[in-house]
């Protein structure tokens, strides 16, 4: 059970990872557009598949980190506090995304997107924490 814990754990981290390539690519294609130079085709495909699959990614680092959470928990009797926080940041962190889809209205949509960037590299930070 031990192993199939960590499996999980591993399967979040790589999904969290991927989650963490969207900001970066969409920086990269910004700053290639804004100095007016055409985007290589092998980066345009890569950051539309990972914009394409964000979501889907971030659904599964949810549902991932929850069964290593319960599985940890299962085995050890503990969790640690680092894991904790990670995992109720990217819960909120999940609301917020599906939220943000759902917004009409752009003053708050901006704020939302804003709080899901900055939410993003919260989770980074507290994944890192509890790695070491």
């Amino acid at each position: 059970m031990e192993e199939i814990g960590g499996a999980f754990g591993e399967l979040g981290l790589l999904c969290i990872i991927f989650l963490v390539l969207r900001p970066i690519l969409q920086a990269v294609v910004e700053s290639l557009r804004k100095r007016g130079k055409t985007l290589p085709n092998w980066l345009k495909k890569t950051s539309q598949f990972v914009t394409k699959n964000h979501r889907y990614a971030g659904i599964v680092a949810l549902v991932a980190i929850a069964v290593h959470f319960i599985l940890q928990y299962l085995n050890y009797n503990v969790v640690p506090v680092a894991g904790l926080i990670a995992f109720l940041l990217l819960a909120v962190q999940t609301v917020l995304g599906f939220g943000l889809t759902r917004q009409k209205d752009k003053e708050r949509r901006k704020k939302m997107a804003l709080g899901h960037r900055v939410l993003g590299i919260a989770i980074v930070v507290a994944v890192i924490i509890h790695r070491l």
